[in-house]
Parts: structure tokens; sequence; C-alpha cells
């Protein structure tokens, strides 16, 4: 996974160095089919093509974007 952007989505502690507490790493083409409903979250997650950790980094319940 080579990943091609880093955004702060959903507001969450200051983070100043280091790997942040909630991380939520993905393809493009994964987040596209997250982001359009074509693929669900928990399926992503349980078949490795969304790597998420961090007690923040559930991102089901704004998904799909709408």
């Amino acid at each position: 996974m080579v990943p091609v952007a880093a955004v702060q989505a959903i507001a969450g502690p200051r983070h100043t160095r280091g790997t942040p507490p909630n991380v939520v790493e993905t393809d493009p083409e994964t987040w596209f089919k997250l982001a359009t409903g074509r693929l669900g979250w928990d399926e992503a997650v349980r078949t490795g093509t969304v790597r998420a950790s961090g007690a923040r980094s559930d991102l089901s319940a704004f998904l799909p974007l709408t």
C-alpha cells in the first residue's frame, strides 16, 4: 500500500510527533469504493484492504459519503 495523501478527517486529540493515535490506511481504489458504498467498512477491515488502529479510527458511521 503506497500512501497518496494524509488528512485529519475527524476532530481528535492534538498530535505533534511520531505515529498518530488513530490511523486509517487504504489505497485510493478502496477509499473510492468505501465513499460510494460499493464496499462496506467491516468487510474492508476484515479483508485487510483497510488497516485501522486506535479508538477513533472506525469510520463506518461516516460512510458512504452522501
